[in-house]
């Protein structure tokens, strides 16, 4: 319980953390073959998890789901401007770089 409660307290620096070491290990080229050719999937089942467990928590907090008509019209509004926002700039990312892998090659 502790390593939770420490977890919940400090939970942004536990993010970094985790970013900052699986950066350092791809870099450093210490990820083995078989992760690096599943990751897609542990990513898609974890992010699977983490939905469901999302659902669980919005379900089980009933002043959430008394307030869900009122802030749901705002919530999907935000949610789709982010799914649109995100694909543009991935679109204009990805225009760019390979813009400059043909310009390189």
């Amino acid at each position: 319980m502790i390593i939770l409660d420490f977890m919940s307290k400090y939970s942004m620096y536990f993010y970094i953390v985790f970013i900052l070491l699986g950066t350092l290990l791809g870099y450093y080229g210490k990820v083995p073959g078989m992760f690096k050719s599943h990751n897609g999937k542990i990513q898609t089942w974890c992010l699977g998890i983490l939905l469901f467990a999302i659902g669980l928590e919005i379900g089980s907090n009933r002043d959430v789901l008394m307030v869900l008509g009122t802030i749901g019209l705002k919530a999907a509004v935000i949610s789709i401007m982010s799914v649109v926002g995100t694909i543009c700039c991935i679109n204009i990312a990805a225009r760019m770089f390979s813009r400059e892998r043909m310009r390189s090659s």
